[in-house]
């Protein structure tokens, strides 16, 4: 699982609470994305396990705003890419746009997880 921080003056709070299934994707050496469903979680000794600095900075607020909240994404099913070599990435993204499903771009795997 999945677990990230918000507030709940944000779109994303709001469209949670509408609708739980979410994506969250990942980019750096490779990219990975995973689908799953949201939960919303307000453990204050949660918030503070996980708080780092970094948050502070970006949220401008303390773990311990009761606006704060986590989400906790129960994934459901994964897809990871590698980045080796930009003709891959280029041959990846070619066959996307033409509506090829990007399993015949043979640069990436995708995983269905337990529900």
């Amino acid at each position: 699982m999945q677990q990230s921080s918000i507030k709940k003056e944000t779109d994303k709070y709001k469209e949670i609470l509408h609708n739980k299934d979410v994506n969250v994707a990942y980019a750096g050496k490779s990219y990975v994305s995973i689908r799953g469903r949201a939960e919303i979680v307000e453990d204050m000794a949660k918030k503070e396990e996980l708080w780092s600095k970094a948050y502070e900075k970006i949220m401008q607020t303390t773990y311990d705003d009761p606006d704060v909240i986590l989400i906790k994404v129960k994934a459901e099913a994964a897809e990871y890419w590698e980045s080796g070599s930009l003709v891959k990435n280029i041959a990846f993204m070619y066959k996307r746009m033409t509506g090829k499903d990007a399993e015949s771009a043979e640069i990436n795997e995708t995983l269905e997880l337990d529900k």
